[in-house]
């Protein structure tokens, strides 16, 4: 069975790509995915392998020397996209 094939196969009967790669039900992803939104709804976030608030998050960083991505720059200093 060609590759083509086998990601039809896998589609139709119900089941995606997870993070690693492997064939999942869709049922299972969705519910991880509500699982994280509900953890970044309520104001953590993933840091050094652990669902902590904001706040911790950014004081570990600061300690670690760690700068924040440029893309979390504060609004009011973000440049509308171009054509905007």
């Amino acid at each position: 069975m060609d590759a083509a094939e086998k990601i039809k196969k896998m589609v139709l009967a119900g089941h995606v790509l997870d993070d690693e790669g492997a064939w999942v039900p869709l049922g299972q992803r969705s519910a991880v995915e509500k699982k994280i939104l509900g953890r970044l709804m309520a104001g953590k976030v993933l840091s050094n392998g652990h669902w902590v608030p904001i706040s911790q998050a950014l004081e570990t960083a600061r300690k670690e020397g760690l700068a924040p991505p440029p893309e979390t720059k504060a609004i009011s200093r973000r440049r509308p996209p171009r054509g905007v």
